[in-house]
This record gives C-alpha cells, sequence and structure tokens, in this order.
C-alpha cells in the first residue's frame, strides 16, 4: 500500500470537508473561508486569536474600590499541531478571585457552529518552582474535538478587591491576534490613569464615551503578530505592546481618596505593610547582633558581619499568601525560624542594624525583568523584591540583598543593577536612587597555566583560574552542595579549553565560602589531538578557551534585544614551553578590538624558552539592542580572525 504526503492547507481543507459534509459546504461558506483566509494569512502559525478581550468594570464598594473583569478569549487552530493548546489554565489569587469560568470548543455545523462544552475543570493551589507556599490557585481543562478550523473560547470572571492590584492588558500574545480590545468602565468620580508600553503610533484606536453615571474607556489593536520569543531575550514586557491600567482617585463616601497616581501615593501604601513591625525586641537577636558587633573597628565591618550572618543562617523561601505577599514577619520570628523571604530578610537585616545602631533603610525595588522606573509607572508593578540599603555617607549607598548568598558586601545583587531602589526614609518620607551597575573589573575572571607538549600531538598542562564579583557569585551557587561526581563534571566545563579531548587529571576548590577572596580552582589537565604537525613543523594555537567565537548575531533572524547577568573580564595568561630541539619561526602579531559593547586584546611575548600569550576579552552590556549587532559582529570577526593565528615551531637541523 503507498501513501501520499499532502501539506498542511490540503489537509486542513480535507477535514474541513469530513466535518461539514460536501451537501453542507454551500451554507457553512463563511466559517471554511474566514479558516482558509487565515490560514493563507499565517501559514506558519498554528492559531489565531479571533477575539483577544477584556471587559473592566470599575465599583465602589462601601470604603473600597473594587475591580469586576470579564475575560473573552477566541481562538481560531489553524494546524494539526494547534492541539498543544488544547490544555488551558486561568489563575486566580487573594488579588484575582475567580467567579465564573465557562469554556468550549466550536465545532463547524450547518450555517455556523456547534458548541462543545468544556465539562470538567480542576481546581488546585499553583506550585510554582522556588516558591514555598502562595495563595495563587489554578483551573486546568481541556478543550476537546481539537483539530484544524475549530475554535476554543474561554469566558471567565475574575472580582479584584482591591483595585490597585491590576495586571497590565497585552494586546500581543503567543499566537497572532485579530483583534484585540480593553473596555474600562468607571464611574464618573473615579480618576483612571494609564501607562502606555511598547505600543508603536497608530497601532491602538483609543475613545472615551460618557454613558450615564459612567465613562467607558475603550483600547483596540487588529492584526496583531505573534510574540516574538528568542533565547537571551528580555522579558515580554520589555517589548509586547501593553497598557498599564491604575486608578489615581476615588470619590467613597462623599470623601476624595488617592490611591495611585505617584510615587507618594505608592509609598503610602508600601509604609502600612511595615508600621507595627517589631514592636517588641527579641532578646536572643539581640544576643547575636551584639556579638558580631564587639569587635568590629568601623561602621562598614559592622554591616558586614551582620550581612554575611543573615545570608549563611537564614534560607530564602519565597512565600506569598495574599497582604502576606507584601508584609513582612518581625524580625524576631525570622531569626527563630531561620527561613524567610525577600521582605522577612530585609527587615530582619534592618532590625539587626538598627541594634547595632546603624540606620538602614527598608528597600523596594524591582528586579531587571521589570523594564519599569518609579517615575514613569507608580504601581505595585513596578517592583516585586524588598532589600535593605546602608547609607555610609550622604548620598552614598551600599545594597544589601540578603536573598543572594554569595554576593559580597558591596556589591548589590546582579539582577537588581541599574534599577531603582525605594528607600523608606521613615512612616512619610521615601527616596528614590538608583542602583549602580558594576564595572566590569568587578566581575573579574583569571586563569593562568602552564603547557607543554604532551606526545606528538596533544598538551598538557598546570592552572589556576580565579572567579571574581558576579563570576564567582554565579559558579559558587553551581557548586553548592554537588557530590563529587557532579562537582567534578562543573570543573571540566569552567577549565575545558581546546577540544572535546580535554580532560581534568586533578583540581582542588579554594575559597567557595568566603565571600571576599577569589573562588580558586587549581587543576591539571591533558589535551588530545591538538597540535597540528607538518612535515617539520609544529603548529600551537594559544587561544585554547575561544570564548565569543562563535557569537555572531544576525539582525535578519533575531529582532529582540540580548540580555547579559553582568559586565565581565576575562584574562587569559598561557605560559608555552617550547620543547627542545626546536626554534620558533613565526610568533603571531599583537592585535586588539573593541567597541562599547565586546573588546578584546592578545599580546605574544618570548622570555627565554617560553612564549608567553596574554589575552584579555571583556563584555560591557546588560542589553544588546538589534542596532548594535552590527558593531558586535565587527569585534567578533575581528577576534575570529586572531583566534585563528598559531604559533609555529620548526625542529632545528642537527
Amino acid at each position: 500500500m503507498s501513501t501520499k504526503r499532502v501539506n498542511s492547507g490540503q489537509w486542513a481543507l480535507g477535514l474541513w470537508l469530513l466535518l461539514v459534509g460536501i451537501s453542507q459546504q454551500a451554507r457553512a461558506q463563511q466559517p471554511v473561508q474566514q479558516f482558509m483566509q487565515l490560514k493563507q494569512q499565517y501559514p506558519a502559525e498554528k492559531a489565531v486569536y479571533l477575539d483577544y478581550r477584556q471587559e473592566l468594570t470599575v465599583e465602589l464598594k462601601g470604603d473600597s474600590v473594587q475591580v469586576l473583569a470579564r475575560h473573552h478569549y477566541d481562538m481560531l487552530h489553524l494546524a494539526g499541531q494547534s492541539d498543544m493548546y488544547a490544555p488551558d489554565q486561568v489563575y486566580s489569587s487573594h488579588f484575582s478571585r475567580l467567579q465564573k469560568i465557562e469554556a468550549r470548543t466550536l465545532l463547524p455545523a450547518t450555517n455556523d457552529y456547534k458548541a462543545l462544552k468544556v465539562t470538567e475543570f480542576k481546581d488546585k493551589f499553583e506550585i510554582r518552582p522556588g516558591i514555598f507556599f502562595d495563595d495563587a490557585r489554578v483551573v486546568s481543562f481541556s478543550y476537546p474535538a481539537v483539530a484544524p478550523g475549530v475554535r476554543t473560547v474561554c469566558d471567565y470572571t475574575v472580582r479584584h478587591p482591591d483595585a490597585r492590584f491590576l495586571n497590565p492588558f497585552y494586546f500581543a500574545s503567543y499566537v497572532p491576534v485579530q483583534h484585540a480590545e480593553l473596555v474600562i468602565t468607571a464611574p464618573r468620580t473615579v480618576r483612571l490613569n494609564t501607562k502606555q508600553f511598547n505600543i508603536p503610533a497608530g497601532k491602538v484606536t483609543y475613545t472615551r464615551q460618557e454613558k450615564g453615571n459612567n465613562v467607558i474607556y475603550r483600547w483596540v489593536a487588529d492584526n496583531l503578530s505573534a510574540a516574538k520569543r528568542e533565547t537571551d531575550a528580555p522579558e515580554a514586557s520589555y517589548y509586547v505592546p501593553h497598557l498599564v491600567f491604575f486608578v489615581e482617585e476615588a470619590q467613597i463616601n462623599g470623601q476624595t481618596r488617592k490611591l495611585l497616581g505617584g510615587v507618594s501615593e505608592l509609598y503610602s501604601l508600601y509604609s502600612g505593610f511595615v508600621t507595627g513591625l517589631d514592636k517588641q525586641e527579641s532578646p536572643a537577636l539581640r544576643r547575636v547582633v551584639d556579638s558580631l558587633t564587639v569587635s568590629a573597628r568601623t561602621e562598614p565591618e559592622k554591616v558586614a558581619r551582620i550581612y554575611y550572618w543573615v545570608q549563611d543562617h537564614v534560607r530564602y523561601i519565597a512565600f506569598e499568601n495574599g497582604l502576606r505577599g507584601f508584609i513582612p514577619h518581625d524580625a524576631g520570628r525570622v531569626y527563630a525560624s531561620r527561613y524567610g523571604d525577600c521582605k522577612d530578610m530585609a527587615n530582619l537585616l534592618h532590625e539587626m542594624l538598627r541594634m547595632a545602631g546603624v540606620k538602614s533603610y527598608r528597600t523596594w525595588i524591582g528586579t531587571r525583568d521589570l523594564p519599569y522606573h518609579y517615575a514613569d509607572l507608580a504601581t505595585p508593578g513596578v517592583d516585586n523584591h524588598m532589600i535593605t540599603t546602608y547609607e555610609p555617607r550622604p548620598g552614598e549607598y551600599v545594597f544589601l540583598d540578603a536573598t543572594s548568598k554569595y554576593t559580597p558586601y558591596g556589591m548589590p545583587s546582579w539582577m537588581i543593577q541599574g534599577k531603582d531602589a525605594l528607600l523608606a526614609l521613615d512612616g512619610k518620607n521615601c527616596k528614590v536612587v538608583s542602583v549602580p551597575v558594576m564595572e566590569r573589573q568587578r566581575s573579574r575572571t583569571v586563569d593562568s597555566s602552564v603547557v607543554v607538549l604532551d606526545g606528538t600531538t596533544g598538551l598538557r598542562g598546570t592552572g589556576r583560574l580565579a572567579l571574581n564579583g558576579y563570576a564567582k557569585v554565579r559558579q559558587s551557587y553551581a557548586l553548592d552542595g554537588l557530590n563529587p561526581t557532579d562537582e567534578a563534571k562543573l570543573v571540566k566545563s569552567l577549565v575545558e579549553r581546546g577540544n572535546n579531548k580535554f580532560f581534568v587529571d586533578k583540581y582542588a576548590v579554594h575559597d567557595l565560602d568566603t565571600r571576599d577572596q577569589p573562588l580558586v580552582v587549581d587543576y591539571e589537565y591533558r589535551l588530545q589531538d591538538y597540535v597540528q604537525r607538518l612535515d617539520d613543523e609544529v603548529y600551537v594555537n594559544l587561544n585554547l578557551d575561544q570564548r565569543y567565537a562563535a557569537d555572531r548575531l544576525d539582525p535578519a533572524k533575531r529582532t529582540l534585544a540580548r540580555t547579559n547577568d553582568y559586565f565581565h573580564t576575562t584574562r587569559t595568561r598561557t605560559e608555552f614551553e617550547v620543547p627542545a630541539g626546536y626554534e620558533v619561526t613565526y610568533l603571531p602579531a599583537n592585535t586588539t578590538g573593541q567597541d562599547q559593547m565586546l573588546g578584546f586584546s592578545i599580546r605574544y611575548e618570548r622570555k627565554g624558552t617560553k612564549i608567553i600569550q596574554e589575552k584579555e576579552v571583556f563584555v560591557n552590556y546588560l542589553m544588546l539592542e538589534p542596532a548594535q549587532f552590527g558593531q558586535w559582529n565587527t569585534v567578533v570577526d575581528k577576534l575570529n580572525t586572531a583566534y585563528r593565528d598559531a604559533i609555529i615551531l620548526k625542529r632545528k637541523k642537527a
């Protein structure tokens, strides 16, 4: 029996004819035409949202401002692989309480569609990696009979009991969107504000309509492409068109109440979360603080000792449960339990510093997962983290993130570099300051090795790898708690070079837990089948580590920026012992190349019977924009040229 392969469009049309019947094709022409039109418009897509809609109603309930949100999502399936979208989920929590949910598959029928309802919904707490507990619940279900040509529709209603905690509206999604619409209906006595992000001019249409005692705000966008997804790209909020909306003020019981709008209103909310903490001092915690600081000679030394103690003795465990996701526990309780989330650890550190006579500030901050600044957006969506800030001198700040276990005193955790920090000066006053980006020399990797020929085509060497700053932080986390087998694999990946015939014969790790010292790995290695020989000449490429050699970025294929965790510098010193009986007939020239984001220098020196190569490569960006790809590639090309250059040895004539 023979088979024929048909393309997806032919297969999908055949399925349609099977579903509706040839005799009924004319009467079902509208759904068929829509399917075939969109199939042609999006040949590479598995599905498309026909309607992507949220309708919100702002309600004044007693002394609160609430929001009732109705969600409607209508997806048309275009390809056989779209059954991956059959499973679906709806989330809820203390701040977004699910009221009602309906879901159905629409099968083509005589004139329109026939509904096949979802009958089984599973409701349970969501378990997320790295989260010990939160109050998020997820309702899971699966659409029946998903196939090309059918539609899956979900309608659900969520009540937000506090209008200050609302989610943005994203116009685009993981599949194309034919029609996206956000409608907000609010009483005239409610003042609404919005902020737009990544929305091209003219792409979203906005209208405002007054109707009775209400105002209806509407935003509409059509024909949106699927949101891009690329390796090392920033979070979607950096590039996907979205609208953040919030209630600035409302008339409640005849009184004007400010909810959000500026930093002062946001801080008023946040300061309420920490008012009343630590009314009673913990004697046990006081004894710990006294023992830590008794011999400290300076205030910064006191701060560093307390900071390291919290890092070492309090386990970070994320905990989110309604307002508990914003309100820290008392320091005494966190000390007694020896675990807590970011706000618990920040408050513990703040209280311990107070006991030591050091002034510090509880600090709210957004990690680099969020693109917002307090000056642009002062809502709870602007930040997602809490730390402690110490001010040794006026205007000089040390950002202490105790959740980052291996980050040394004097460096912020890598994920908050360049972000705004909201400092709680007192119960009513706050200040926004910027977290610096650490210069590349703070995260320095230095690799020094001595190599000799091993046999005819191999190398043998001893080396020392020293990691500083964020480079050490990252590898300390990776090494923490590994068994000997996994540790050996990780060390090999750290020092590996040349080719895949690289073997570590012996190694030792030093200063893993000493934050103020580099992480050091001493190692001995063999590298087989690396040296090239031609007649009486030997070619040895001392560029054993060729990082970024394959790192050209094609702007025709990649359209999103690329993120990098931190600026860093890698220095490599390689000493090659010229074997007896050989002379050096060619030594590569020194070369350099750099722009703002990437740079390198490679230098060679003869010293007795040794050839010494000194190489430095640096990376100097947190976000590499597509407009910078050309400059990046220019340096990568020059680096590759330098990498190909090898020293040439020739056997001396007898």
